[in-house]
């Protein structure tokens, strides 16, 4: 790959940019050796930021744009799926930012042996390396690829990987499959390595134990390993269960980094622009019992009769994993599992902190009376509505039945069909002339 020459450019720079803190030997070259050294070098790899699930926030059910608001024209090509002759202005889908992060993951592993310092130090740091790595192959190939399914990941087309940097070597699209068991293998290999149970409030960008826990749970999630994903999530929420009450306060979202849900406030999911120049489609402010759900009020304001999300590009509404998804992927796994009561359960212990008492009261009702088909589909709505405007609404529409979605934009109607090809974003162009196996 072309581009990661460029890359290892970077990498070079970033270290003489930092040599207040890093020995030069020899003249000329800086050579990282502590642990220290290494952490500054992956405190870099976190702040590689990408603003893809932003971009498929567009792409999804949540919002909607009309035709002359501010900045539309970066966003209005991927608001309606033309992604065969886009405007030049339009905002491309991440892809090289994600194997320079991968770059220094990649070089903080390779180095594990060699780095000096306390060995707890070096676990949990070499550990935050595989955890940080895996991530970004998951979102990699939740963007570029075919969803996962077991019985043609071995076939289906994924993206290139690479461990090790070498500059003569070409990357060529390896399957999903091979995809995810390097995911799995990497978070195995973080499972054992981290030392730290929760970050501290600041510190929670980085990687944990109860992290690596919550990120299993979503993997399984996404490979319908259910089992796995109950375990996974049950992992976490022994760590930290904490959901927060939104019916004594709603002056803080569940998202916020600093919420006692926080589990990983790494990744932009909102913007600035989403906040001030999109609105709430129909379908997601319809989704909502505004009465009742604490959500209403808390996610969403009213500007002049049009609903706008509260969630923006604020460094504060950055958010990976937290804990309520725990719940909602456990649900999800049970129901799965055709254990429907549990199911049930595991949804009410959520819905108690999202509903007023009447509301709870209706809800648990209503849950009671579904089928196990309803209560799955019911699941799914929950997740609409609790993970609103957080970056996972199109992974859950392409992992589950890739509706069939229609926007009204400009006076004309734009549909993606049910099982639309458009359902997998295509590689940027500038990644496909760096990279013709692309």
């Amino acid at each position: 790959m072309k581009y990661l020459k460029y890359i290892a450019v970077l990498f070079m720079t970033s270290f003489i940019a930092c040599d207040d803190y890093l020995d030069l030997d020899p003249v000329g070259q800086i050579i990282p050796k502590t642990v220290d050294d290494y952490r500054s070098f992956l405190t870099t790899a976190y702040a590689s930021a990408t603003d893809h699930k932003v971009l498929t926030t567009y792409r999804g059910d949540e919002l909607s744009l009309e035709e002359g608001a501010v900045g539309i024209e970066q966003y209005e090509d991927i608001f309606i799926w033309n992604d065969e002759n886009p405007s030049p202005l339009v905002r491309s889908f991440a892809y090289a930012s994600f194997y320079n992060t991968i770059f220094y993951a990649n070089h903080v592993i390779d180095n594990k042996d060699i780095m000096t310092g306390e060995q707890e130090e070096i676990d949990q740091l070499v550990g935050e390396a595989y955890a940080l790595r895996a991530l970004q192959y998951f979102e990699l190939v939740n963007l570029y690829a075919v969803p996962y399914h077991k019985t043609t990941a071995t076939t289906d087309v994924g993206v290139p990987i690479t461990t090790h940097y070498d500059s003569d070597k070409t990357y060529t699209k390896q399957t999903v499959q091979t995809v995810y068991d390097l995911i799995l293998s990497d978070i195995d290999a973080s499972e054992n390595l981290l030392t730290t149970v929760e970050q501290v409030l600041g510190f929670n960008y980085r990687f944990s134990v109860v992290a690596i826990q919550s990120f299993k749970s979503r993997v399984f999630l996404y490979q319908n390993e259910w089992q796995k994903s109950v375990d996974a999530s049950e992992a976490a929420l022994e760590i930290n269960a904490n959901l927060m009450d939104l019916n004594i306060s709603a002056d803080m979202m569940p998202s916020e980094y600093n919420s006692v849900e926080s589990i990983l406030a790494l990744e932009a999911v909102a913007s600035f622009d989403i906040a001030n120049n999109a609105s709430i489609s129909e379908s997601l402010i319809a989704s909502y019992k505004q009465t009742s759900d604490r959500r209403f009020e808390a996610y969403f304001t009213n500007v002049k009769g049009v609903f706008k999300t509260k969630k923006s590009g604020h460094d504060r509404f950055k958010c990976t994993f937290r804990v309520a998804e725990l719940y909602l992927n456990k649900a999800e796994a049970l129901a799965e599992l055709k254990e429907q009561a549990l199911a049930e359960t595991t949804l009410l212990a959520l819905a108690k902190y999202r509903y007023t008492a009447q509301g709870l009261e209706d809800y648990t009702t209503a849950l009671k009376a579904m089928s196990l088909d309803d209560l799955k589909t019911e699941i799914l709505e929950e997740r609409k509505r609790e993970l609103a405007i957080e970056g996972h609404r199109w992974n859950d529409l392409r992992r589950t039945s890739q509706a069939k979605i229609s926007k009204s934009f400009g006076g004309k109607i734009f549909v993606l069909e049910n099982q639309d090809v458009r359902y997998v974003i295509p590689f940027p162009k500038d990644a496909q002339i760096s990279n013709p196996n692309l």
